[in-house]
């Protein structure tokens, strides 16, 4: 499925028009921006093979969950996708930087929801976050400006979450207790916390340009996400890697992602096996780029938003 008709089937599944009280019709923009973040989940899992990640015919380096338990994970996230939007539309009036302590407490509830889904797997802890952040901008966004750039979204997350690191992993005492913090002390990688502090330069910088690239020289969906993918892998600190293969882990992942990129084109007739042999070598190795994978699908969101804003 291309772009334009995976963006035309969402269109056509939203309501995306409401009247006001007035009685003018507006967009819906947390209707319509909250299903673009939930179609991105559902696309980011279905696209087959991926390295190390579930897809639809491998559990990847996982063995406690696959595509069913991503798929009722994204059923259920998928009404805070709308909050996320409405979040941040409701508090037009306030600055960015006061944004982030509401979107945490639809993000806990979220949270909570994908839990209760996936009988306490989690699949979509990283893309709550991201996509709640990207989808709390733009409601903002709308509201305050009538428009939702790509550049202005990622000004809008980085004053939001400008503090992150230096109040939650710099000048923190407390005992470090998710998989980042405990990264962070051991490695001074800051992670996700990291990026969204600075603006998601993986996603704005790297990410996109090369998903946009793609689709622009013909590629079709399924292959500007593969390129984008393995560009992601071969450049992010994924935290994910790390907590599975210390620095080792992520320095082969970058070295090997960089490696396929330079010698195999997503046209190539054996790209797809060569990809299936890369998931080979990373679920031996007990390596999963999941956060990467969480970054692609915030790639797709973001570029859907780029069409949408044109």
């Amino acid at each position: 499925m291309n772009t334009t008709n995976s963006l035309r089937w969402l269109l056509s599944d939203c309501c995306l028009y409401q009247k006001t009280d007035y009685g003018t019709f507006e967009l819906n923009i947390c209707e319509l921006v909250g299903n673009l973040a939930y179609h991105a989940m559902m696309l980011e899992v279905h696209l087959t093979p991926k390295p190390g990640l579930v897809d639809c015919v491998s559990t990847g380096a996982h063995s406690d969950m696959n595509i069913d338990t991503f798929i009722a994970s994204a059923n259920s996230l998928r009404p805070y996708m709308l909050k996320f939007v409405k979040s941040g539309y409701d508090q037009y009036i306030t600055s960015p930087a006061n944004l982030l302590p509401n979107l945490r407490k639809i993000g806990i509830e979220a949270e909570r929801a994908m839990f209760a889904a996936t009988a306490g797997v989690n699949t979509h802890k990283g893309m709550i976050f991201t996509l709640g952040l990207i989808c709390g901008a733009v409601g903002w966004l709308y509201r305050k400006e009538s428009t939702f750039a790509s550049s202005r979204i990622q000004s809008v997350i980085k004053e939001c979450c400008a503090q992150l690191v230096t109040d939650e992993l710099e000048h923190s005492n407390k005992i470090p207790v998710t998989a980042g913090e405990q990264i962070y002390r051991r490695y001074g990688l800051a992670g996700i916390r990291g990026e969204a502090a600075n603006g998601y330069p993986m996603i704005f910088d790297c990410a996109l340009p090369t998903y946009e690239l793609a689709i622009d020289k013909g590629s079709s969906e399924e292959q500007a996400m593969f390129k984008t993918l393995l560009t992601i892998m071969s450049c992010n600190e994924d935290s994910n890697l790390v907590h599975r293969g210390g620095l080792e882990g992520l320095e082969y992942v970058k070295a090997q992602s960089k490696s396929l990129l330079a010698s195999c084109n997503i046209h190539d007739d054996d790209f797809e096996q060569r990809m299936q042999d890369y998931d080979k070598q990373l679920v031996e190795k007990n390596l999963s780029p999941g956060g990467s994978a969480d970054l692609l699908a915030a790639t797709w969101l973001i570029a859907q938003l780029n069409l949408l804003n044109r």
